[in-house]
């Protein structure tokens, strides 16, 4: 990509709650009933209620803001990507063309731009971010600020790296829906 993230006073929110002392999640339920459980290795596994699945773990799970959250920012930060954005529907389908499109992918950052491989690298970072990727055309990628804990209202995206039976490395990545009930684990 072509440049780096660059912080903006309207994100502070992400910011500070990315420094707060939290405790530990233990599960999250999704609106569509997806549960995902954090592992003891520090991975997560979803499953899908709607067809009793139980995905394989992913390595990393971060959590998308509502976009009236980072609305302006967006605007002002990357106004050739979010200027046909207006609402919650039309940013969730930028963000799944991203997860989905060709040549086109999500990758978990810190704020220098290294991708984190695991939920235990994204602990230690500074900040965490999405880069949004578009292989063909690098003037539609780019950062967006993601938290590294469950939020109320978030939409969760987990993603891991594995090796296919012809030894290469593939990546699993899933855009769920908005985090409705976050349980913690007892102190």
């Amino acid at each position: 990509m072509s440049e780096k993230y660059q912080p903006a006073q309207e994100d502070d929110n992400l910011k500070k709650e990315e420094t707060e002392i939290k405790r530990k999640p233990s599960e999250i339920t999704t609106a569509m009933g997806s549960v995902y459980k954090y592992l003891p290795d520090g991975r997560t596994q979803r499953f899908k209620t709607a067809t009793g699945e139980l995905s394989q773990p992913q390595d990393t799970i971060v959590f998308f803001p509502p976009y009236a959250m980072i609305k302006d920012w967006a605007m002002k930060a990357y106004p050739e990507i979010f200027k046909g954005i207006e609402n919650e529907a039309q940013y969730e389908a930028t963000l799944v063309e991203y997860v989905h499109g060709g040549n086109k992918t999500i990758r978990v950052t810190d704020q220098t731009g290294k991708e984190l491989a695991n939920n235990a690298e994204a602990a230690k970072a500074e900040r965490v971010l999405a880069a949004l990727v578009d292989k063909d055309d690098s003037t539609q990628s780019f950062y967006l600020p993601v938290s590294r804990e469950p939020r109320i209202g978030y939409n969760t995206y987990d993603t891991t790296k594995y090796k296919d039976e012809n030894e290469q490395t593939m990546r699993d990545k899933h855009l769920g829906n908005k985090v409705v009930d976050v349980k913690y684990q007892e102190s």
